[in-house]
């Protein structure tokens, strides 16, 4: 191995080059454009003896670092050089000069290399150019103001910057044929302001006009740009789209007084599970992750659960119901969100007109929000919210029935915070903290806080759940009063009107009797479904007739492919999502299980579930299709010894479903059928 010679520290001049978006370029464009770079450096080197100027390549830029005490005019005709080329060619090329220390090695491939606190300050002033020009350091100015060259070139234009805790002047350098100029950096915030709105970004105006008023509250630019940025914010998905979008200009910057700015940088943490939910987040610029969902982890994958981007609110409902977080948010880049502390909402928003606007908007928001997710999180009211059963269970991500059943409840729901008090809870309390003044009957949810209940079961309820503490709706179901006994605060109570309930449909209303009557005052189930069906595609007619028998003889739930596989999902995640949320794989065997790839595959993953369970009830259930097919044809090698029912059979089917029955009963705490 050579021995690698190190020099003394040598004071040096830098010229460095950038080409900003190279890498967007085609490739013949960016081969051309390093050719001429490339060029263009080769005879700057030609002029010089030899030794006396390194070329230090990045790709699309890099280095030329000169030698020696003659280097003032041959690097302004370098600078010079390359700012025509890059006019010529409609190239925006950021040029920069320094002059600092380096030490100089031969490299591994026999070229000259420098290092030391010249070339990494040369690094870092690159990237602090526009593009609009040169940009050059305060020892290179020093250096060059002495020179009989000085004349011929302008230095102009200081500016402060920050580079690892030092402060650094910087200056613009100017000559003929080369005007420089900073353009339009990050960091002026009236500037990119101006960018955002005319580019027609709402959010990003937003954030400008946000970390303008943090320093001049009262700036007439932010209430101006407020006017066009209030026409314009619109979130990339209607599913999880902001508030901020139906204020007006002047509800808006209402709001934003009471905003928080917050940014990360990519991978930072923004929030973890289990922390206290005291603020939500509109994200203004950038993407959040959504990871660990409920504490469960990663499931070995770096892949996000969600992903959420500008103008979607993020962590609203451990805000809104006192909670702690659910799940890790994470910055995938770099961000910017706004903060909005609810109690901070509750107390400070002005008293003016646009601030009582821009509380209803928030608290309508908020109202719409935990609706949702309470239908989604309670198997009692997905179900009879979306689709009737005779056509099977649509999943929440399929909008159309999900969307028009809460629009339809909303504004005969409200969200109640009962005040602390006592021991005990009881619907009266409820009714007494509404405030409308004749409350209407309806469904009374727990969606924060926990009571206990010894009636019809002895449980304790938590509002991470929402189970159902009361029912009164005319005509459809009255469950009996009950008193519940507080165990943790605060309790917030959703009630979902019977006006509400009014407006579903027939055949909805048949489906949400038969879930209430036996959920109330009870914990609700761990599983979403009952069964996953596991069959083959050969044998849909029967299963079909299988999922509809189970839940209009038994109410119990399946997941069936046909009802829950929309057009553009991911079959395995469906599928992975489905397993997880089944309290049982309930296969439906026949010989036609041999040429289905997919039932195989689900039966694998479950199978090491039984394994360690041991004397646990199995998670894989066997149901006989056809009576006519041996079990060596009909059942899977692993699963011949598992007790199996058939459905042909007499008496099997019902039994079946009894022991489905009874093990959601005994898992939520439930006596009797």
């Amino acid at each position: 191995m050579a021995e690698v010679a190190v020099s003394v520290l040598t004071e040096v001049a830098v010229v460095s080059c950038d080409i900003l978006g190279h890498s967007a370029a085609e490739d013949d464009l960016q081969f051309h454009r390093v050719a001429e770079i490339n060029r263009i450096v080769g005879d700057a080197i030609e002029r010089r003896e030899p030794g006396q100027v390194i070329w230090s390549s990045g790709g699309d830029g890099g280095h030329v670092i000169f030698f020696g005490d003659d280097w003032l005019v041959h690097a302004v005709h370098l600078m010079a050089e390359l700012c025509a080329w890059a006019r010529d060619e409609s190239v925006q090329l950021r040029v920069t000069g320094h002059v600092g220390p380096v030490r100089s090695l031969v490299g591994a491939d026999g070229r000259t290399q420098v290092v030391g606190s010249g070339i990494n300050f040369a690094g870092w002033l690159v990237r602090q150019a526009t593009g609009d020009g040169i940009v050059v350091s305060d020892a290179f100015r020093r250096a060059i103001a002495s020179a009989s060259i000085a004349s011929e070139v302008t230095i102009h234009h200081q500016r402060l910057l920050v580079n690892r805790g030092e402060e650094k002047l910087l200056y613009l350098l100017s000559f003929d044929g080369v005007q420089s100029e900073w353009g339009n950096p990050e960091d002026d915030d009236y500037a990119s302001l101006r960018r955002a709105l005319q580019s027609e970004n709402g959010w990003d105006a937003l954030y400008y006009a946000k970390r303008i008023s943090q320093i001049n509250p009262q700036d007439r630019n932010v209430t101006a740009a407020l006017e066009h940025a209030s026409r314009m914010l619109k979130s990339g998905t209607g599913a999880n789209r902001s508030f901020l979008e139906l204020l007006r200009a002047d509800e808006l910057t209402e709001m934003l007084k009471l905003g928080h700015l917050v940014e990360r940088r990519p991978g930072e943490v923004i929030c973890r599970v289990g922390e206290p939910g005291e603020s939500m987040f509109v994200i203004l610029r950038g993407e959040v992750g959504v990871y660990n969902l409920e504490g469960k982890g990663f499931g070995g994958t770096a892949e996000a659960n969600n992903v959420h981007r500008a103008g979607e609110v993020v962590g609203e409902l451990a805000t809104a119901l006192k909670r702690n977080r659910t799940a890790d948010l994470i910055a995938r880049t770099d961000v910017a969100l706004l903060s909005f502390i609810s109690d901070e909402v509750t107390d400070k928003l002005s008293d003016t007109d646009a601030g009582k606007e821009a509380r209803r908007q928030y608290d309508l928001f908020i109202l719409d929000r935990v609706l949702q997710h309470t239908v989604q999180a309670t198997p009692y009211l997905l179900g009879p919210l979306n689709i009737p059963s005779s056509q099977g269970f649509a999943r929440v991500t399929d909008r159309k029935p999900w969307e028009a059943a809460v629009r339809e409840l909303l504004p005969h729901t409200e969200l109640v915070t009962v005040a602390p008090g006592g021991f005990t809870l009881d619907n009266g309390q409820v009714v007494r903290a509404m405030s409308k003044e004749d409350p209407e009957h309806g469904l009374f949810v727990l969606v924060s806080g926990s009571v206990t209940s010894s009636t019809p079961v002895v449980a304790k309820l938590d509002g991470s759940r929402s189970p159902l503490l009361w029912v009164d709706v005319p005509e459809l179901f009255d469950a009996p009063p009950s008193t519940y006994k507080r165990a943790a605060e605060p309790i917030m109570v959703l009630r979902i009107g019977a006006k509400g309930v009014d407006q579903l449909s027939l055949d909805q209303r048949g489906e949400l009797l038969r879930s209430l009557k036996s959920v109330v005052g009870e914990v609700p189930p761990e599983y979403q479904f009952d069964v996953y069906l596991c069959h083959s595609s050969l044998d849909k007619e029967v299963v079909s007739e299988i999922k509809d028998r189970l839940w209009e003889d038994y109410g119990l739930r399946s997941w069936y492919d046909d009802a829950e596989l929309q057009p553009g999902d991911s079959t395995r995640k469906a599928i992975e999502k489905g397993l997880m949320s089944s309290r049982f794989l309930l296969l439906c065997a026949s010989a036609n299980l041999n040429s289905s790839d997919w039932a195989n595959r689900e039966i694998d993953s479950v199978l090491h579930l039984d394994v360690k369970r041991q004397n646990d009830d199995p998670k894989v259930l066997v149901l006989k299709l056809y009576e006519h097919e041996t079990n060596d044809e009909a059942i899977p090698r692993l699963l011949r010894g598992t007790k199996r029912h058939h459905l042909q059979r007499e008496g099997d089917f019902e039994r079946l479903a009894g022991f489905i029955q009874a093990a959601g009963r005994a898992a939520s705490g439930r006596r009797g059928p």
